[in-house]
């Protein structure tokens, strides 16, 4: 007679913000199953290299299964061992073993989520800039990919791995915010939010990890978009304001004349940002910002 019912302890928030992220998923032991069959039956055979482009259907989005319990990592290795060894099959279960690399990376390194892995960036100079930051979280830099990226994030829980590099490398290097900033809005915004992976991920585009990506190894954003997104699908999805901009000026729109814009209906500064860096100089400033650590 005294217990209290689930609603009475008012744990959940009382707005439902979690309602939109639900249409995204398909929870529980059953929806893992169900993603995973349909993985193994039209993702896998071109993961290698389907899985780089965000509007393919080339990745398995098995993250927030494997990180609620809902799949094990034996269970998918199992499963893909059964299938006709091929370079797919191979590269898909190295990326499961980059995963348990990251459990021992923070088996053996607590802090892992705070601290650099390569303790020489302790004395990197940062530049913390919060309206450039708030920018990066909205997906409003005035660069496509990257904002398709952030808006993708905050819509649905997930972002594309090869969109996780471009957006986190241009957090820290195009704008030189401390990656850890980063790492924390991930941590709140995933669904598939791990201590591990986002920890060793974040530092491995930094530069700061172990075997991690060289600090110089910058992505260019309109290059990267350009490449993994020429049709403009994916970038088009989650910035619709951009919808009607031939795909030749979709990640570089300051460069569309000003009569093409003005027909589609697009006034950067206005309904679309204007870049909020120089991609050249925001490079060079990066570049010489690690030369301060170099040894």
């Amino acid at each position: 007679k005294n217990s209290e019912s689930l609603n009475s302890l008012n744990l959940l928030p009382k707005f439902k913000w979690y309602k939109k992220l639900e249409t995204h998923w398909d929870i529980g032991e059953k929806g893992a199953k169900k993603s995973f069959k349909n993985f193994i039956n039209n993702g896998l055979s071109n993961y290698k290299k389907g899985r780089n482009f965000p509007s393919e259907k080339n990745v398995s989005r098995l993250s927030p299964h494997i990180h609620f319990g809902e799949i094990s990592i034996n269970r998918i290795w199992s499963e893909i061992e059964k299938q006709k060894p091929t370079n797919n099959t191979d590269h898909f279960k190295s990326e499961l073993g980059w995963r348990e690399f990251s459990y021992n990376l923070l088996y053996f390194n607590k802090d892992l989520s705070r601290k650099n892995y390569q303790e020489k960036f302790d004395f990197f100079p940062w530049e913390y800039d919060e309206k450039k930051f708030y920018a990066w979280k909205k997906g409003l830099t005035g660069y496509p990919i990257v904002d398709a990226g952030m808006r993708e994030l905050w819509q649905t829980g997930y972002i594309h791995n090869r969109v996780r590099m471009i957006v986190g490398s241009f957090l820290v290097k195009n704008l030189l915010i401390d990656w850890r900033y980063g790492e924390r809005w991930f941590w709140n915004c995933l669904v598939d939010a791990d201590l591990a992976n986002n920890s060793a991920s974040w530092q491995w585009v930094a530069g700061s990890g172990a075997d991690a990506a060289p600090y110089f190894r910058i992505f260019n954003p309109v290059i990267q978009g350009f490449k993994f997104d020429e049709n403009g699908k994916y970038t088009k999805k989650f910035i619709p304001e951009l919808k009607n901009i031939p795909n030749k000026f979709l990640f570089n729109p300051w460069e569309c004349p000003k009569e093409i814009l003005e027909k589609v209906g697009i006034k950067l500064g206005d309904n679309y940002p204007k870049p909020i860096v120089d991609l050249k100089n925001s490079r060079n400033d990066a570049l010489l910002a690690y030369q301060k650590i170099k040894k």
